[in-house]
């Protein structure tokens, strides 16, 4: 969901009207309202969690059920016009494959015949689509053959039939992971020198018990913060005590780069600091917040009432009373009807209220926040190696860890079970690596130390979708790349969503060293829709002819969610692990082929539309091959039919 609107979105969401996400894929959620079978006289309608099936024969309705879904079985409840008994009991098997464009139903038990047959039992039945309208795979499908801007990956697998292939390991660093989801245990990675819980380092690389990756954001009793600084706050925490009554002229030329960042983070933390105070006031005293939501209930007693009645109402001078005013009106939305409603719902759920309005204030943009004390690392010190927890969720529960499983569902969630979705890559381990807070920005040096872990521990290819404008310890993390190339490590880094030219903005971990040099194997991907036309590149994608790599598909992407749960998310977060997927298929059925070549296949493959599109946020018109350096979209049947070539494969 894009949020603009505060009171909107951000409230709505926190005060219980939550997005639903798609359990088991339930019905009620399906794209399939209105589909009929091809080659056959039956209708279906899905509403809720039931299909309706509808038996014509010579226009007139000769049969019709009701099923309804129960996890992943269907339950013929109703029957009419039927040869069978109407009280007869039916039960299926629901399997959803091509990322729940198709299904296929199973007989559980049915004694009645004639119904069982009605599905077609066994066979994929492949929805129709409607206008205007993308396939839930839409990313996977062919641009010749489907018109629609994916990567052909069913050709791709088309050409691989037969062919050995070898596991992969591939790193993602990100926040935490489900590694129990139903579409992803099996294809997590198992240390296999390491024995879980026995508080022993095994295999003697430095973590102890890392059954599954490293989380550098874990405390040793199990737990994970939630929210870090973001990059300016952190960068002001670090270094005021040095730099704030220092002689820039008697600085060395390390310490004075220091400097320079520093200044730059405290102007803008400042800023921030001071844009959150009308909220700190607003919220720190709640009995006179309170007292003047009361005064504001009775003066606005209507049914119903208007963002500019709360800013316009008289609560007195004090500036705790105006700033709890106009923090109401710009949270208050006519949905939820009168303001006495809205200020109930505010009070019933005014631990969440509060969290939501403070946010930043209270942790990210917070100097006294500690959220690395539990860790007990030492933040100043960016050499440091050996800290951190194997718990891979963060916080208090999976849900938070809802970036992390969303992107390794992409990249390997388990291929034709019948369950959810089918990643891009068959034959992956996902070493899960925890970097990236729920709230706030990453720290140099757990990337740094992510990235050093993957490397040493066999990953191939590594997916990191997050990205900020400072990087304190750049060359901590430049070390990591470069040992990374060094072993043969693939990186696929996303571009990011505001809609800039990459070329010409500060943005890291950066393919650029500090010495002007840049790193060969890094593969940065921007975010690319569903259309072939001027609406190709996301409008949030960030773009650059020299220093974006190629773009993949990135929004409305259906992958999976912790607790067995689905959704569609996008971003250029969504981007990275589709190549990043594409390049372990590679590996794995070309282990021959070095890094460099798996991204120089990716680079030369690419699928190039000559169209114009509308350049990512403005409305300037471009060529499409202007916004990357490939001038196009990834294309894993070219590119296996590339690494064919090239491994002399055929």
């Amino acid at each position: 969901m894009n949020c603009h609107k505060l009171s909107a979105c951000l409230i709505f969401f926190l005060l219980g009207l939550q997005l639903s996400t798609q359990a088991q894929l339930p019905l009620r959620n399906s794209r399939w309202q209105g589909a009929t079978l091809a080659g056959q006289p039956v209708q279906l309608a899905f509403r809720n969690d039931s299909v309706f099936v509808t038996r014509l024969e010579g226009g007139a309705v000769v049969q019709r059920l009701r099923y309804e879904q129960a996890g992943d079985t269907l339950l013929v409840l109703q029957a009419s016009a039927s040869s069978c008994g109407t009280n007869d009991i039916g039960a299926y098997r629901l399997e959803w494959f091509r990322n729940s464009e198709q299904l296929v139903v199973r007989t559980i038990s049915d004694p009645c015949a004639e119904r069982n047959q009605l599905l077609s039992p066994g066979k994929p039945l492949t929805r129709v689509l409607l206008p205007q309208q993308a396939p839930r795979n839409w990313s996977y499908l062919d641009p010749a053959a489907d018109s629609v801007a994916g990567i052909s990956l069913y050709r791709a697998y088309d050409l691989l039939k037969g062919r050995p292939s070898t596991p992969v390991i591939v790193g993602v660093i990100d926040s935490g992971v489900d590694i129990n989801h139903e579409d992803l245990r099996d294809v997590v990675w198992v240390n296999p020198k390491e024995i879980a819980g026995n508080d022993k380092d095994d295999d003697k690389n430095g973590y102890a018990d890392d059954l599954n990756g490293w989380n550098f954001m874990g405390a040793k009793d199990g737990t994970t913060y939630e929210n870090d600084h973001d990059e300016v706050t952190q960068i002001y925490v670090l270094w005021r005590d040095k730099f704030d009554k220092a002689d820039p002229e008697k600085l060395n030329p390390a310490e004075k780069k220091q400097y320079q960042i520093y200044q730059r983070a405290k102007k803008q933390f400042l800023a921030r600091y001071q844009a959150a105070r009308p909220k700190r006031l607003a919220l720190g005293d709640t009995v006179r917040f309170w007292q003047v939501t009361d005064q504001l209930k009775q003066q606005l007693a209507g049914p119903s009432t208007t963002q500019k009645a709360i800013r316009e109402a008289a609560v007195g001078t004090d500036s705790v009373a105006l700033a709890v005013r106009d923090l109401l009106a710009e949270t208050y939305d006519p949905r939820f009807g009168s303001f006495t409603a809205f200020a109930d719902l505010v009070r019933q759920r005014f631990p969440l209220f509060r969290r939501a309005m403070l946010g930043g204030a209270l942790t990210t943009n917070n100097p006294d926040y500690k959220p690395r004390q539990a860790v007990g690392d030492n933040p100043a010190d960016p050499t440091e190696r050996y800290y951190g927890s194997p718990r891979l969720n963060i916080g208090r529960s999976a849900e938070l860890g809802m970036h992390g499983t969303h992107v390794a569902g992409i990249i390997g969630a388990k291929r034709d079970n019948g369950r959810g979705i089918d990643g891009v890559a068959d034959n992956v381990r996902i070493m899960m690596l925890g970097a990236v807070p729920s709230g706030g920005d990453e720290r140099d040096k757990d990337v740094a130390n992510s990235i050093r872990y993957a490397v040493e521990n066999g990953a191939k290819v590594i997916n990191m979708s997050f990205g900020k404008r400072m990087s304190p310890f750049k060359e901590q993390v430049d070390a990591a790349i470069r040992l990374a190339e060094q072993r043969d490590v693939l990186i696929v880094h996303s571009s990011g969503n505001n809609g800039e030219n990459y070329d010409s903005v500060p943005a890291y971990p950066s393919a650029v060293y500090e010495d002007g040099t840049v790193a060969r194997n890094v593969l940065v991907v921007g975010n690319s829709t569903w259309r072939i036309g001027e609406g190709l590149p996301s409008r949030s994608s960030n773009y650059g002819k020299q220093t974006v790599d190629l773009f993949a598909p990135g929004t409305d992407i259906l992958s999976t969610l912790p607790n067995d749960r689905y959704a569609s998310l996008s971003g250029t977060s969504m981007s990275a692990p589709c190549a990043t997927g594409v390049a372990a298929l590679l590996r794995s059925y070309f282990p021959d082929l070095t890094a460099l070549q798996v991204k120089e296949i990716l680079m030369n493959s690419t699928y190039k539309p000559d169209v114009t599109v509308r350049k990512p946020g403005s409305s300037e018109r471009v060529p499409f091959s202007s916004l990357s350096r490939s001038g196009g979209l990834l294309n894993a049947y070219e590119a296996v039919r590339m690494a064919m070539q090239m491994t002399g494969k055929k």
